[in-house]
């Protein structure tokens, strides 16, 4: 395949980070503040056990309160607008071609997909699944100039269909052998066997 493209996705920036910012210094101070009174007022004289154990409970109540203990969101803010799109010479994101000869080297973030099951904390899935959005493109153009963008994945090992494209980036010293393990999800030594000997025959 010489040709495939992604959905492009562009986030909504966080409105509310100032917001959490301050929220989280209040609660902090908050915490501070109380544990000062505690021990001024010799609460916890000579009982150093439940002063951490109160200390610890403080620190779960400020954690709630700012969130961490909140399931993450599947959602992504944002919208799909227009597409990013690999070809063997280019990769054009939206409405701007960039040369794969023009390019220091190619990052591709691919571990979200449509329907992936989301972990809370790493130990509770989610019902639903993601929108599969929160990928990430990035290419070097050199002096410090990145281009950045995100996409839409459908399945875990989409990028099995570029192939071909990913293995001539590679040829051209735009990805290493890592990259194109990472990317296309090959698990296991005999596909990474394979995967060297069709780059062999193409180089």
């Amino acid at each position: 395949m010489d040709k495939y493209s992604f959905d492009r996705f562009i986030k909504q920036k966080d409105q509310n980070k100032s917001k959490k910012v301050i929220r989280f210094i209040a609660s902090f101070f908050i915490l501070s503040l109380v544990s000062y009174v505690f021990i001024q007022f010799g609460f916890f004289k000579e009982n150093n056990t439940a002063y951490y154990i109160f200390i610890g409970i403080l620190a779960t109540a400020v954690a709630y309160f700012n969130g961490y203990f909140k399931a993450p969101k599947e959602d992504v803010d944002g919208i799909i607008d227009g597409k990013i799109t690999f070809t063997t010479d280019s990769i054009i994101i939206g409405g701007d071609k960039y040369l794969i000869n023009d390019i220091v080297s190619i990052t591709i973030q691919n571990d979200d997909y449509k329907g992936k099951k989301v972990l809370e904390h790493g130990e509770f899935e989610k019902e639903n699944g993601s929108q599969g959005v929160d990928n990430k493109l990035i290419l070097d153009l050199g002096t410090r100039n990145l281009i950045e963008a995100n996409f839409k994945q459908k399945s875990e090992k989409e990028f099995e269909k570029l192939k071909a494209l990913l293995i001539n980036y590679h040829l051209k010293n735009k990805l290493t052998f890592d990259d194109l393990v990472y990317i296309m999800k090959v698990e296991y030594d005999i596909d990474k066997i394979e995967l060297k000997k069709r780059i062999a025959k193409k180089s």
